[in-house]
């Protein structure tokens, strides 16, 4: 995004649909962050992310669950880093609705709490974030309708 293609782009993009790694307690190959780093890097992606829309553009950000480590309890860091993304003063973006994304097949996950010591149900959604720096009556985001 700070790159050329980054600078043609700004101002353009009607629609910026994005599922960024979550953040996950055990590190992966790709280099995953966890707790509030991975706060502080999403909350540093609002700006980039907002130059880039056109005035009735919007964002939608799948960000997903997150889960304390060693303890059967979710973490509240989705959250802290979805209010940190959209209140960032630099990004003047508005929440404008929550979606919630069911997937009846996706893994058991925590596993060590949903499938070896049976404590808790499986996790079976994610939450999708529509963000927008401008709404108006008139502004349908497409494909959901």
């Amino acid at each position: 995004m700070a790159g050329e293609l980054g600078k043609r782009l700004r101002g353009k993009v009607q629609l910026l649909f994005t599922s960024p790694p979550f953040p996950l307690n055990h590190k992966k190959e790709y280099g995953n962050r966890s707790g509030e780093e991975y706060a502080n890097w999403l909350k540093s992606l609002a700006p980039a992310f907002g130059r880039l829309l056109t005035p009735d553009g919007s964002i939608v950000i799948e960000i997903g669950n997150a889960w304390e480590a060693k303890r059967p309890v979710q973490s509240l860091l989705s959250l802290r880093a979805l209010i940190g993304f959209a209140e960032h003063p630099d990004a003047g973006l508005r929440l404008c609705q929550e979606f919630v994304c069911y997937n009846r097949a996706r893994l058991p996950s925590p596993a060590q709490w949903v499938t070896v010591n049976r404590i808790r149900v499986k996790d079976s959604y994610t939450d999708m974030e529509f963000l927008s720096d401008e709404f108006s009556e008139k502004f349908v985001p497409i494909g959901f309708i």
